[in-house]
């Protein structure tokens, strides 16, 4: 029903009053100034009917009043109803209007088109599941269509309650009580929904409340209108798990505003699945952290929208929940989800987002395989009677702006995809401010189409897509306290898409450059080609501190490790280059500089001389190391002295290289071969394949190979191997050994922090796009 201008600018004006207000809702819940205030008296919208006004309207019925003790009241509103559809036109729609009171229903209300029914108030009238008839509400819903259809008709349902009576006597009061996530009717968990609308519905100040299924569906309609409604599990009441507002089946022109959530709710606040033209616009969503631990949920008050276009989600408040686009792909793919819908032309502006329970806003773009191993066919009708192939329908051209993210969990806007083909129009994502991402503590999470790490904002699929204007800040400008370590990340190393072409500069001048301050590690992060996690091995407690172990983190591009960083609870408390330890074990250490057979036990392989050489070592290891000189083209190496070793027991050979002055860089890999008591090899020789490590001049890089010694060992040698060397060339080793077990980096903290302390370790490479590259962070917590 259209709505007079004022009504609209005074329901805008409350509803900004209302993020400001104390929380008003259930015991145990503290009060949040910066949550919304629930309320149940109307915020805006058209006046509640009076006794009075429907005298004076022909076409108007008065219901009788509630028989009350649990009677039946059915048959009473149904003979009002059908009195009313006789008055009905589609140029005057009749109303039932309901006195105060609580009706008790056995079976569902039917509404004939153009037909209202309209209560005294949403604390006044209530419609509630008489004891012991649930089992005819079965997948049904206290008032719904009597699915006959007239062109053009309209109806609205108003000011009133809709109880569903899970809990037995529950939620007619705003008492203290907890909520439950459990029901007293036994018949089963589907039994007992609030309204389902019909095409043109109106639903306007009306209270849902202890319902068994969906508390509002929406589902195969257009035109319905959802407004300044509340959503709450009061008094003590029970919920199924169901959504608040759900449904989807291809509904077109939907407009949801200003209805209020309260931390008691059960469920996302609205979940659509295949549906176009949806306005989301100026809710406030208010969840409460212990109801997830009540309701055995890890979320609860999101906006999911799967399979869903041309859309606009604005100016709403969120607290607790978030904001999903997404794809229909998780779906059995049968009957409306056998072709695949990706989001499309949505935009997603100007909505505040506090302590989100996972990401604040996620993108993402994905397909099912049919059969045969294929995904569907891109933006290309499939023939219905085709049980082999489906449709791809690609998505793009949403727009993520101004939005205010605080305090999420996890990051604030991501967006990624599966497959390249899901995406075909560029996103833009501007304008958003994320202040304290990463509140649960995590420093990166996988998102099932690659990992990122923990951002203000991430994208790693699409061409062309704009990232500008955005702020991404830690809390109150500590980098100690915040989890965001990049501010935006462009690319996933693990994904199956690759970002191109990102316009990180906003082309018409309205944006500024993004800005990231107070994150952990810097302002960009590029997702591909960095070096993979270092694997912490050991993090105790010591007397002088706390001590950390960790293996050799492998470049994955052609670029090499070149240290480490080490953060105690997000802040930098040490930078490592490679080889920063002595390695135990070191079969170059000064101890074992005697010359024995070759140099130290190290022996040249063909085309190679071995020497040592001063006054160029690897950090902390000493004053000298190997020199490896190529006598002639191709693959030069040395091979360590015997070593004595346990069979069963796991050993990492390592070693540090470097290009000599003259040397162009190379190719370097570290191995190992088993030796037996008399010095015969048991093992062919292995080596780490580790491609994409490069020694180059004035650094160094490391290469390891870990493997457990066969049976029959009783030595081994460590290996190395420099491919491609020209003649001349000399190649340096150092930091050389064969260590049990795997880490063979490590570093103690000469602080002494009390308490459990958590520490993150990230490998190093240096690249030519941004200076230097990170590994994904690992956490080790030292108690």
């Amino acid at each position: 029903m259209p709505k007079s201008p004022r009504s609209a600018v005074l329901g805008m004006a409350l509803l900004s009053t209302l993020a400001t207000q104390v929380v008003f809702t259930s015991a145990g819940q503290a009060a949040n100034p910066a949550a919304a205030g629930y309320s149940l008296t109307p915020a805006f919208g058209d006046p509640t009917l009076t006794a009075a006004d429907c005298a004076a309207d022909p076409s108007c019925v008065v219901a009788t009043i509630p028989r009350g003790n649990g009677l039946d009241d059915w048959s009473a509103l149904t003979a009002s109803i059908a009195t009313a559809a006789g008055r009905a036109t589609s140029a005057q729609p009749a109303t039932v209007f309901l006195p105060a009171g609580v009706y008790s229903l056995t079976r569902p209300l039917r509404l004939p088109p153009n037909v209202n029914l309209r209560g005294s108030g949403m604390t006044a009238t209530t419609l509630t599941i008489a004891a012991g008839s649930h089992p005819n509400f079965n997948y049904s819903f206290l008032v719904r269509p009597d699915d006959t259809t007239v062109a053009n008709s309209t109806n609205l349902v108003a000011d009133l309650a809709v109880n569903g009576n899970c809990k037995v006597g529950a939620g007619l009061t705003g008492d203290a009580v907890l909520p439950s996530a459990t029901c007293d009717h036994g018949a089963g968990d589907s039994a007992g929904g609030g309204i389902k609308t019909g095409d043109r519905w109106t639903v306007e100040h009306v209270r849902f409340t202890n319902l068994e299924y969906f508390k509002l569906w929406v589902n195969s309609t257009t035109g319905v209108r959802i407004l300044d409604n509340r959503f709450d599990n009061l008094g003590g009441s029970g919920s199924g798990a169901e959504d608040n507002i759900g449904g989807g089946g291809f509904a077109s022109d939907t407009v949801v505003t200003g209805n209020q959530f309260d931390a008691t709710e059960r469920g996302n606040s609205l979940d659509f699945t295949n549906a176009r033209g949806l306005t989301f616009t100026r809710n406030v969503v208010y969840t409460d952290p212990a109801m997830l631990a009540r309701y055995d949920r890890d979320d609860n008050g999101s906006l999911y929208l799967e399979a869903v276009t041309d859309s606009t989600i604005t100016d709403n408040v969120f607290t607790g929940g978030h904001i999903v686009l997404k794809s229909n792909a998780g779906y059995t793919p049968t009957g409306n989800n056998k072709n695949v819908t990706n989001p499309a032309r949505i935009v997603v502006r100007g909505n505040r987002i506090t302590a989100s329970y996972g990401a604040g806003i996620t993108v993402t773009y994905t397909d099912y395989l049919d059969a045969d191993g294929t995904t569907g066919r891109v933006d290309g009708a499939v023939d219905a009677s085709d049980t082999t192939n489906h449709t791809l329908w690609s998505g793009g051209g949403n727009v993520i702006s101004d939005n205010v993210i605080d305090s999420p969990a996890e990051s604030g806007v991501l967006v990624y995809g599966c497959y390249e083909a899901a995406k075909s129009v560029a996103d833009t994502i501007a304008g958003n401010t994320v202040s304290n991402a990463g509140t649960d503590g995590s420093s990166s999470y996988s998102t099932g189409c690659g990992t990122f790490e923990t951002v203000g904002v991430g994208l790693s699929i699409g061409k062309g897509d704009g990232v500008y204007g955005n702020v991404a800040t830690g809390a109150a400008g500590s980098p100690a306290v915040s989890g965001a370590w990049y501010g935006i990340q462009i690319g996933s190393r693990t994904a199956k898409t690759v970002p191109t072409g990102t316009v990180l500069t906003d082309p018409t001048g309205v944006y500024p450059a993004n800005r990231s301050d107070s994150v952990i590690v810097g302002p960009y992060r590029y997702g591909r080609g960095t070096p993979e996690s270092p694997v912490v091995e050991t993090g105790v407690r010591t007397p002088g501190g706390a001590a950390l172990t960790w293996r050799e983190s492998t470049a994955l591009s052609g670029v090499p490790v070149v240290g480490y960083r080490v953060y105690r609870a997000g802040a930098l408390v040490a930078d490592l280059p490679v080889g920063s330890v002595t390695i135990p074990g070191n079969l170059m250490s000064e101890e074992a500089a005697t010359l024995e057979t070759g140099l130290g036990g190290w022996t040249a392989v063909a085309k190679s001389t071995v020497s040592r050489t001063t006054g160029v070592a690897a950090p902390g290891v000493g004053a000298s190391s190997l020199a490896i000189t190529a006598g002639a083209a191709g693959q030069i190496g040395a091979n360590g002295p015997m070593t004595p070793v346990t069979p069963g027991q796991t050993y990492t050979a390592v070693a540090s290289y470097r290009a000599g002055a003259q040397a162009t860089a190379r190719k370097a890999r570290t191995g190992v071969v088993w030796l037996d008591a008399s010095g015969t090899a048991v093992s062919s020789r292995l080596f780490t394949a580790n491609t994409a490590t490069v020694d180059a001049t004035d650094r160094w890089t490391t290469s390891s190979f870990t493997a457990q010694a066969p049976a029959g060992a009783a030595y081994a040698r460590v290996i190395s191997a420099i491919d491609s060397a020209a003649a001349g060339e000399i190649h340096l080793m150092d930091r050389i050994g064969l260590v049990a077990g795997a880490a063979t980096e490590g570093w103690t903290d000469p602080a002494t922090p009390t308490g459990p302390t958590t520490y993150q370790v990230v490998a190093v490479q240096s690249t030519s796009i941004s200076g230097s590259e990170y590994s994904i962070p690992v956490g080790v917590r030292v108690g």
